[in-house]
């Protein structure tokens, strides 16, 4: 573990630079500096003391202190994205792919808190091993300073376990707070096709909800879905998403209860995800948002999509 500490120079071993050059207001000319990169990553549940705004000053400040050179061009940062992956922060990614060119881009790797670098102590290992093994970059956490002493090892282990065990229990608390809320018929999702919600409320989005009545009547006189999508997508309609109709968005709306009042949320939220909810266990509550159709209406549209030569 690298440990700055004085303004005096970088430590023995990491690559220096000399030069003159006007950075952040102040001018560094014949002082040795590093080159540093930042990442910074905010997610959804994140309070506004983990703003990028506020991690990206605490960075400068440390930077500017340590006679570190952070560049805009060297700024990575992953907005309204968890930590639990890698694969899906983006620009996380891309830092990595630029650490490993020839000649390295910057030295160092600075963040606000190792759980902004990442929350998986898998992807902290394996990611951290690769940036100073194959590279020659540290990741340092400006607000968790480590010693450079066989200790910062253990430290830094702990620090990651932490991390982890505060994003699994976080998410397991979020999704215990999202199943008692579909319990009382809360918002949980995106709404249908046909609603908006208003104020935490499902409501009829009265410029589509007449189309909904107008599918199920359209499919029990007699018209297929493929038929039922064109008609939509020549009126200009756009599904909940904003995609045009396809065959299988018509029988995901024919086959849906939440238009009777009745919610239905996938069992294993974590499972393999289908937006149209064809292969995944689904548990099901009550609403209480207003009927588009009437029950009577549904139950003749689910015996004819079972036994559609009925």
């Amino acid at each position: 573990m690298l440990a700055l500490s004085s303004p005096s120079g970088p430590p023995n071993g990491m690559s220096a630079r000399q030069s003159g050059i006007k950075y952040n207001n102040h001018t560094f000319s014949g002082v040795l500096f590093m080159n540093a990169a930042a990442y910074i990553r905010v997610s959804t549940d994140d309070q506004i003391e983990f703003s990028p705004a506020s991690q990206l000053n605490q960075i400068h400040i440390y930077a500017e202190n340590h006679q570190l050179l952070l560049l805009d061009s060297h700024i990575y940062m992953d907005e309204g994205i968890s930590g639990r992956t890698a694969a899906r922060r983006p620009a996380f990614l891309k830092m990595i792919s630029a650490a490993r060119e020839t000649p390295r881009p910057f030295d160092v790797i600075l963040v606000w808190k190792y759980s902004r670098f990442a929350r998986s102590r898998q992807d902290s290992i394996f990611y951290k091993s690769l940036l100073r093994r194959e590279c020659g970059i540290d990741v340092i956490s400006i607000t968790e300073p480590l010693s450079d002493d066989p200790t910062s090892i253990l430290m830094e282990a702990l620090l990651e376990a932490m991390d982890e065990y505060y994003s699994v229990n976080l998410g397991q608390e979020v999704r215990r707070g999202m199943q008692e809320k579909f319990k009382r018929g809360g918002v949980v999702s995106i709404p249908p096709f046909g609603y908006q919600v208003v104020e935490g409320h499902f409501i009829p989005d009265q410029a589509k909800a007449p189309y909904v009545s107008m599918i199920y009547q359209q499919f029990l006189a007699g018209s297929t879905c493929p038929e039922i999508a064109r008609m939509l997508n020549t009126r200009g309609i756009c599904t909940s998403r904003g995609n045009p109709f396809d065959s299988r968005a018509i029988r995901y709306i024919l086959s849906n209860p939440f238009y009777i009042g009745i919610l239905r949320r996938q069992t294993h939220p974590s499972s393999a995800h289908d937006h149209f909810y064809e292969t995944v266990e689904m548990t099901y509550a009550q609403g209480t948002q207003p009927l588009l159709i009437s029950p009577v209406l549904f139950e003749q549209v689910q015996i004819k999509l079972k036994n559609p030569a009925g």
